[in-house]
């Protein structure tokens, strides 16, 4: 199992936070609480750049909601950005595609939010 990476980027515009490995049951909340940091801070929007995850459980999926209901209750928009089948996949079948607005590329979620 590779270790999760978290790295942080912020601007004006918004705040990034690549994620990169396995997110599973061991590290979910690890990831729930650097979102939930960066939250504090009300972004103007909060991306979570998925790209290079290749595997996510549901305790994973779980926080992952968890902060998209704490961003609504900021008014801070959250989006994902992703192209992997094994996170679209389960997303698609747990009915999360309608929760999270997901994007292709880091570009294609700055434009929607700019939009």
């Amino acid at each position: 199992m590779s270790p999760l990476d978290l790295s942080v980027t912020t601007s004006s515009a918004d705040t990034v936070v690549t994620v990169s490995g396995e997110i599973d049951l061991a590290v979910s909340d690890g990831l729930r609480q650097t979102l939930d940091e960066e939250l504090r801070f009300t972004p103007a929007a909060l991306i979570a750049d998925l790209s290079a995850v290749t595997f996510c459980d549901s305790s994973g999926f779980t926080a992952l909601v968890q902060i998209r209901t704490q961003a609504e209750k900021a008014g801070v928009p959250f989006v994902l950005v992703t192209q992997e089948r094994a996170l679209l996949r389960p997303m698609s079948l747990l009915g999360l595609d309608s929760v999270f607005n997901v994007h292709p590329t880091l570009d294609s979620a700055r434009d929607a939010l700019t939009r």
